[in-house]
């Protein structure tokens, strides 16, 4: 299986490496160990047991916070969080130069943020508080510069199914669907994101970030480094050009 950085090609292994959380933190090791969807993976993430959330989550400083989305199914439960996450996204206002990124979910909770990555383990962790198994998932675009987003995969009646906590969308229509099973389906991944009505994004960016993928387990049972940072020189390099499909730093 491969696994770590450059799993998408050497020019998002240079992205991943001066990604702009802290070096020693939770979030910068996750790109460590992802593993890459794949032939050789699939069999591993996705035809194994799903493992249940530890016990030891009672204990989360979130816990009892996560029971007000408790609904009457798993679904309900999952949109009930979904809605949750994406009101923080849409509700942050803070200039790209002053944001912080990491720290524990609570510190994401309370200061906000419009960060994929950080309102994705945010809205993780509360299904795990919740009983709910989840693990992240990353998508890029392999045949575009700088085009990559976090996702989640929660557990819904032993199938694993894409959770967006960042745009507040859940792969169901008349089956689930998991990441795996939107890879290179830009219709599927259209209707999906289309069927939240109040979206105002570009479909057609969103279909292509489910072009390559990497799973990441994240539990939050574990003791984890939770060091915030600001965003760094290359980062800020990053947000000054024009995107247009091309790597502009050296990357390839």
């Amino acid at each position: 299986m491969r696994k770590g950085f450059d799993i998408f090609g050497k020019a998002y292994g240079v992205m991943f490496r001066n990604d702009l959380h802290h070096k020693d933190s939770v979030d910068y090791q996750i790109y460590k160990k992802m593993i890459l969807i794949n032939s050789d993976s699939e069999d591993y993430l996705y035809h194994q047991d799903i493992s249940k959330v530890n016990i030891e989550v009672t204990h989360h400083e979130l816990f009892s916070f996560a029971k007000k989305f408790r609904g009457e199914s798993d679904i309900q439960t999952i949109k009930n969080v979904l809605g949750f996450t994406s009101n923080i996204v849409k509700n942050y206002d803070v200039p790209f130069e002053k944001m912080e990124f990491g720290g524990t979910e609570k510190e994401i909770i309370d200061r906000g943020t419009d960060w994929c990555t950080d309102i994705s383990r945010v809205g993780l962790c509360l299904l795990q508080c919740l009983n709910i198994p989840c693990r992240l998932a990353i998508l890029v675009n392999g045949k575009k510069a700088y085009n990559g987003h976090t996702v989640c995969e929660a557990n819904i009646e032993n199938e694993y199914t894409l959770v967006d906590f960042t745009y507040g969308v859940l792969g169901l229509l008349s089956k689930k669907y998991s990441v795996k099973d939107l890879l290179n389906k830009p219709k599927i991944v259209n209707k999906i994101y289309r069927s939240k009505l109040d979206l105002n994004i570009d479909l057609d960016y969103i279909a292509g970030l489910y072009d390559k993928a990497a799973i990441a387990e994240y539990d939050i049972t574990k003791k984890h480094n939770f060091t915030m940072s600001k965003p760094n020189q290359y980062y800020l390099n990053m947000m000054k050009f024009s995107h247009d499909g091309l790597w502009k730093m050296g990357e390839d």
